[in-house]
């Protein structure tokens, strides 16, 4: 669907949004299908989303997710935010556009639990069957902790505090249904650094909204525990969902060869890094360390 954006705008637009990408404004043709032809990952889908705020919309985990560029102008047509429209007696009237509002300035001292889609919620007793369901669902339970093999409920219930510095159920912010569950675990007080998982409905892979949330827990780590770095492990099935983000969200730190096993072969593992804002994340490895 083409929208009715000035010419000269759209074409303003996606060179900001080429340049933004690190790619050929030529591919970002109206027609071009953001994963199957652009290949945008979640990180390349957080980076839209951010982009897309910015120029006053914002998009929830009900709305359905972009899937050309098209639809990109269409949502940039008027300032404001996307917000769907629900009659007493009708359907969903989809995506409307209303002014945004200047929000006061938050404390800083006050932690950030929330994205604009998703918050961050402790675990409650009732929380634990729906967390089970979550991560032993086939689509998630070969990328989470359990590689496959899905455990018992009492042996999910009973490690799930275990080696955890802290962790959060993830919840819709619309309706509080539970989207996913993050958690930070092994801690090292001596080395003052610690690994993030999470794993969310399948409904939300590649959207960027689980990317967000997860950025939001990182930043929460940091405010709240003396970190130097925050660690995430990522086998090599789940790297092309993640790929885009080396050198933007983190830093590639070391690759473990044929570390994992899966689907009938071994995969290299990936150990990535974290930092905080502000720190020299950026400087350049280390003689004699993988990259």
């Amino acid at each position: 669907m083409l929208s009715s954006i000035d010419s000269s705008r759209r074409e303003r637009l996606r060179g900001e949004l080429a340049e933004l990408l690190d790619v050929d404004a030529a591919e970002l043709t109206d027609n071009a299908r953001l994963v199957d032809d652009l290949s945008f990952d979640s990180l390349t889908m957080l980076t839209l989303l951010t982009w897309l705020a910015d120029h006053g919309v914002r998009l929830g985990a009900e709305h359905r997710k972009p899937a050309r560029v098209a639809e990109l102008w269409s949502l940039l047509e008027t300032d404001g935010f996307p917000l769907s429209i629900r009659t007493t007696e009708g359907p969903d009237l989809g995506p409307a556009h209303v002014p945004r509002v200047p929000q006061p300035a938050a404390d800083p001292l006050v932690p950030v639990l929330e994205s604009g889609t998703f918050r961050l919620a402790p675990l409650q007793p009732s929380d634990v069957p729906l967390l089970y369901a979550l991560a032993v669902r086939p689509e998630n339970c070969f990328r989470w902790r359990y590689r496959g093999a899905p455990p018992s409920p009492e042996r999910f219930t009973d490690e799930l505090w275990n080696h955890v510095l802290v962790q959060y159920a993830v919840r819709r912010g619309s309706d509080g249904r539970l989207a996913g569950h993050v958690v930070a675990y092994g801690a090292d007080q001596h080395t003052s650094h610690v690994s993030v998982g999470a794993v969310f409905d399948p409904e939300h892979t590649g959207s960027g909204f689980a990317a967000e949330i997860v950025e939001v827990f990182s930043r929460h780590l940091f405010q709240v525990f003396p970190l130097r770095k925050i660690y995430l492990e990522i086998p090599g099935y789940n790297w092309p969902q993640m790929r885009s983000g080396e050198g933007k969200y983190f830093r590639v730190e070391g690759v473990l060869p044929e570390h994992v096993y899966y689907a009938g072969r071994y995969w290299e593992q990936y150990i990535c890094a974290v930092y905080p804002e502000g720190s020299r994340s950026e400087r350049k490895p280390e003689e004699g360390v993988a990259s």
